[in-house]
């Protein structure tokens, strides 16, 4: 891809990372897990149920965007197909 079909919202990684276009979605869950760790570290207030309780949230927020990913995705099929 050259510098001029460079086209920022639509197509940003491809254009400023070549090598991670197929491997960027797995950098979410390090980032999920560190999210659930800092948050429930400020939360709770005995630290020995801290790693039960960041692995019960990165659950949850992963569950959760894969049932957003899921109703976007069919609205948009359906926006597309059927409007």
């Amino acid at each position: 891809m050259t510098l001029l079909a460079f086209i920022p919202l639509y197509d940003p990684l491809p254009a400023l990372f070549p090598g991670m276009s197929d491997h960027w979605l797995w950098f979410v869950l390090p980032l999920l897990l560190a999210i659930s760790i800092i948050y429930k570290g400020t939360r709770l207030e005995d630290l020995r149920k801290l790693p039960a309780q960041a692995a019960v949230m990165t659950f949850q927020i992963l569950v959760v965007m894969a049932v957003a990913a899921v109703l976007l995705d069919s609205v948009y099929w359906f926006m597309t197909r059927v409007v």
